[in-house]
């Protein structure tokens, strides 16, 4: 006994210490990081409110249906706090898994007191748990894992009703859509400022470019729905057939009205289908974590904003990327205004011609051409140190393998040809030829890189291959190494300058004189430019990338029953959205690494929080209880869904599923959720401490 005494003291000592440690270590970071820690507490309440209010539902409607209610806890693992009447009082459990006593019962501990006096025992002990991302209702007779105990008490779960059982367990779901219903309605009473139906930009080559829209443009109505922002687009495209065109009234920016059918095509990096439409930007510099980073990289501070191009006066983004997109020069003049600095602030922005017109280059028609002639490639970057030790940016790549004046799609492929091996490469530094070699790392199934960023040559006007790229467009007869000397009787000193006199002369037939190294003098070859087109694909954009802020829009319900109306609207649509979600999973057109978990949310909600926009933060609220509704709800084993289906087979058969069947069904059940849980969870911290 005295052996028994000593090892408890003990233990109880040694938990002390661990909790007195864990109770410093939360309040140095309290002191340290007081506004980090007051976010995410607030995102912990918040996160504490959605999954509380599921779990009222299974206890209200246990409680109506006559069940006996054993615990009710908010968090999962050891209990912090237990409060229940008892016969002696009102009986408090604090931490009783972690004190304990001398012959200990199995409930009880060493920091467990009754107050008060004799009373009616209550049935339920609400407890407090210590990981407060989750909750239960312990039902009597019923298990999470493994089947329901079987009771002959009238009050057990597995003896009332089976009509009263799938109320019980499906109360949750329906509070959480009740929830995110009154959330919203909260939300757009108040009113929240959200990306409207803008369009921003258009992906090349996707439905929403082919359609003929454009930045600037307005969507204002989707299949009868007037009141879009840009969230609503993206879901009638995700949830539209796969060849299925969406009729889309658009207000142009000029005014003007007019009903088109767009078409979806799936988006990769999504992994959902699309229109391809971007949402629009302000040209204003948004709020970033690292200020000086944004000032080194850009020249610009957040708040700063672009008023003039070129001496020209903007007032819309679209107008400022129309100028870079049909700009004809290295770079473009800037005015910008700034608070607290008289005047206005001059600039000059360095312009690059990208590669591709595409994210995924798969052909030569997603490579950027002029009138076919593709520019050779220039390094912009590399962050990879062993090919920093070969390459730098500035290099002209000349030479690849065996293929000279490589395009990308050919550079590309030959890196994925390469993997783990010694691939050559040839450059042009500073005029000076260098030769090298780099070893292609695979990063994906199908991808391989050499860790460097690249961009067209567009300094030196020679041509690396001319492309067909367009069933309308007869490639130019020009060999790859050649350099362009001039064009319609002018001397051209870059790609620039070639892109300028091609779109000055459409409509008419122009000479192009070109230069091929050790022939005697030039070639020149004779083409017409159309009145239509042209045929110029190659994009000049900024080389670094400014942080915008995005445009937003006031939306507000105009009265209560409006506001209930968007309310019903949005959680339908965000149910709709998680459905697709998990369609994609499945049909493995989505990622699961983009599935977000606790750490996320919390992550998430906290970083709302931060930055002040709490009609934000219970936006999101609503979208994690409208999401929690569906996630619960899957036919799958120890959620309610799955719960709720053998309810159902029950009652089909006429008797419960066998024992022996609901106890494997359960512990696989258990095993995927927990190793998927496990799964987000690390997804989520890196995601949220190490990007």
């Amino acid at each position: 006994m005295a052996e028994e005494t000593k090892s408890v003291t003990t233990k109880n000592f040694s938990n002390a210490v661990i909790l007195l440690a864990c109770i410093a270590a939360v309040l140095y970071l309290c002191v340290q990081y007081s506004e980090k820690v007051s976010s995410v507490i607030l995102a912990l309440i918040g996160l504490g409110v959605v999954i509380f209010v599921h779990e009222m539902g299974h206890f209200v409607t246990g409680k109506l249906s006559g069940i006996k209610v054993e615990a009710f806890a908010v968090g999962f693992g050891p209990i912090l706090l237990g409060i229940k009447k008892t016969k002696n009082g009102l009986r408090f459990r604090i931490l009783p898994t972690l004190f304990l006593k001398e012959n200990d019962e199995a409930d009880d501990g060493l920091l467990c007191f009754t107050i008060g006096t004799g009373r009616d025992p209550g049935e339920t002990e609400y407890q407090l748990r210590l990981v407060p991302v989750g909750g239960f209702v312990k039902l009597m007779g019923q298990e999470d894992l493994g089947s329901d105990k079987p009771s002959d008490d009238p009050r057990s779960f597995v003896n009332v009703a089976i009509w009263k059982k799938v109320i019980t367990v499906s109360a949750g779901v329906i509070l959480n859509v009740a929830l995110a219903v009154i959330i919203f309605v909260g939300v757009f009473t108040n009113g929240i400022e959200m990306p409207p139906a803008v369009v921003g930009g258009v992906i090349p080559g996707f439905p929403a470019a082919q359609a003929g829209l454009q930045g600037g443009d307005e969507v204002i109505e989707i299949n009868g729905e007037t009141e879009l922002d840009f969230t609503t687009v993206a879901m009638a495209a995700a949830l539209s057939g796969r060849d299925e065109a969406v009729p889309l009234t658009v207000r142009r920016r000029d005014g003007s009205v007019e009903v088109i059918e767009v078409a979806t095509k799936n988006i990769p990096a999504l992994g959902i289908r699309g229109f391809g439409i971007l949402p629009a930007n302000t040209l204003t510099v948004a709020k970033v974590e690292d200020p000086n980073k944004l000032l080194a990289e850009t020249g610009f501070i957040s708040g700063d904003k672009i008023v003039a191009v070129n001496g020209k006066e903007i007032e819309y983004m679209w107008e400022f990327e129309e100028i870079i997109k049909n700009s004809s020069g290295p770079g473009i003049s800037v005015s910008v205004q700034r608070e607290g600095f008289e005047g206005l602030i001059e600039k000059t922005l360095e312009l690059r011609m990208a590669v591709s017109v595409s994210a995924d280059v798969s052909n030569e028609a997603d490579l950027g051409h002029i009138f076919s002639m593709v520019p050779r490639i220039v390094v912009s970057g590399v962050d990879n140190e062993k090919t920093a030790e070969v390459l730098q940016a500035g290099d002209i790549i000349i030479k690849t393998a065996d293929v000279d004046n490589p395009t990308f799609l050919e550079l590309r492929q030959l890196i994925n040809s390469y993997v783990d091996k010694e691939m050559p490469i040839t450059v042009l530094r500073d005029g000076e030829i260098v030769a090298g070699e780099v070893t292609p790392v695979k990063v994906s199934k199908d991808r391989a890189e050499i860790g460097v960023g690249v961009e067209l040559d567009a300094e030196h006007p020679v041509v690396a291959k001319t492309i067909n790229a367009d069933n309308r467009l007869e490639p130019l007869n020009i060999p790859s190494g050649a350099q362009v000397v001039s064009v319609d009787g002018e001397k051209v000193k870059n790609f620039y300058d070639v892109v300028r006199i091609i779109r000055q002369t459409k409509g008419r037939k122009i000479e192009l004189r070109y230069f091929v190294a050790g022939s005697d003098g030039t070639d020149s070859i004779t083409f017409d430019v159309p009145k239509d087109s042209d045929f110029i694909t190659a994009e000049v954009r900024l080389p670094v990338g400014i942080p915008f802020k995005v445009l937003k829009k006031l939306y507000k319900a105009s009265g209560p029953i409006d506001a209930v109306r968007i309310g019903c609207r949005k959680t339908v649509m965000f149910i709709a959205q998680s459905y697709v979600t998990l369609r994609g999973i499945i049909t493995r057109t989505i990622s699961p690494k983009g599935l977000m978990g606790p750490v996320g949310m919390i992550a998430m909600s906290s970083r709302i929080i931060s930055e002040g926009a709490f009609a934000h933060y219970f936006y999101f609220m609503g979208l994690i209880s409208a999401c929690l509704a569906v996630i619960n709800f899957l036919p799958l084993p120890i959620l309610d869904g799955g719960l709720v289906l053998l309810l159902i087979i029950e009652k089909i058969k006429g008797s419960p599923v066998n024992m022996k069947i609901q106890e494997v069904i359960t512990y696989i059940g258990l095993g995927l959720i927990g190793a998927l849980f496990l799964w987000i969870t690390y997804n989520d911290i890196i995601r949220t401490f190490f990007s």
